[in-house]
């Protein structure tokens, strides 16, 4: 490309890679790749994170930065001269003394259809809301986080039983897709992008995902429970029996012919080889795979044998 010569790149979680991916096929690999020190949710501190490997095989700076105003790291980004800022996944808004580094601005590049789900983890936030779509959108970066005119946009169809890992796959492929044509248009134009303002009043921010978003509201109706499962899948779902901690792998809402009574989280018995475990408005989650911490994972029916699970024992 003729007129961007010089990138400097933001970006932590997945659609990092993919984004990283596309700039090297078109020739553009960034001077200085800026990234946050934690790649996964919290309480998933084993994960890898994924931006470091790619900047070390390809002899990059990587910088690791909790937030992007640091003086320092706009001190280095300047000193570069970059044409533009390319964001992706990177989950903290860019100040605007940072984005007046470069000529051309930013342009960044999100897992979902702004202004909807603006903000960090935007994937599992529609998965856990139950959404049959979501998409990806590019945008010009501005000074209102996840708010600049939209460049260009692209629906992605959510299947029923679809999770995370699921999802992900074909969101980054959108993504490397759409940010492509955003930055050949871009090498095209004279000055910087121009798209299509958001419409606040439309604007929806993504929860604060936290470790404690892992454990299960057994209070809460059991299609919410499996949708917050398929958003935190992988790693799953945690849960107490016993006084130990137990992941839940997979499960499904469960039908029910006349209403349970008792505790949310307790254990009614074996339904069509799943635990069926009482939720909240008088519903069944079936749980069908489950671990104990540090060991293998086990279908159901194995818990309940080696438990000796008794009916009326909780999950809390």
């Amino acid at each position: 490309m003729k007129n961007l010569r010089s990138i400097v790149f933001f970006g932590t979680h997945e659609l990092a890679v993919p984004a990283l991916d596309t700039l090297a096929r078109l020739d553009l690999v960034p001077r200085l790749i800026v990234t946050r020190p934690q790649a996964g949710l919290p309480g998933q501190d084993s994960v890898r994170h994924p931006v470091r490997p790619w900047a070390r095989e390809r002899g990059i700076e990587l910088v690791r930065s909790r937030r992007a105003a640091e003086t320092r790291l706009h001190q280095r980004i300047t000193a570069l001269e970059p044409d533009l800022l390319v964001v992706a996944d990177y989950g903290r808004p860019l100040p605007a003394e940072l984005l007046a580094a470069a000529p051309r601005g930013a342009i960044e590049v999100h897992p979902s259809l702004l202004p909807k789900l603006r903000g960090e983890h935007a994937l599992r936030a529609a998965l856990a809301a139950g959404a049959k779509e979501t998409g990806v959108s590019v945008i010009q970066v501005d000074e209102e986080p996840w708010g600049g005119p939209i460049l260009l946009q692209e629906k992605l169809a959510i299947g029923e039983r679809d999770t995370f890992g699921e999802l992900v796959v074909p969101a980054q492929e959108l993504a490397g897709n759409l940010l492509a044509k955003a930055l050949r248009r871009l090498d095209r134009g004279n000055g910087g992008p121009r798209g299509r303002s958001q419409k606040a009043d439309n604007a929806t921010p993504t929860p604060r995902f936290g470790g404690r978003h892992r454990k299960v509201p057994w209070q809460r109706k059991a299609t919410q429970i499996y949708d917050r499962l398929r958003a935190y899948s992988p790693p799953g779902l945690l849960t107490s029996f016993r006084y130990r901690s137990v992941e839940i792998l997979s499960g499904v809402p469960m039908g029910w012919v006349g209403a349970p009574s008792g505790e949310t989280g307790t254990y009614i018995g074996m339904r069509g080889g799943k635990l069926a475990v009482l939720c909240g408005g008088s519903t069944l989650f079936g749980i069908e795979r489950l671990r104990r911490p540090g060991e293998e994972a086990q279908g159901a029916s194995a818990f309940a044998r080696e438990e000796e699970i008794a009916v009326g024992a909780g999950f809390v």
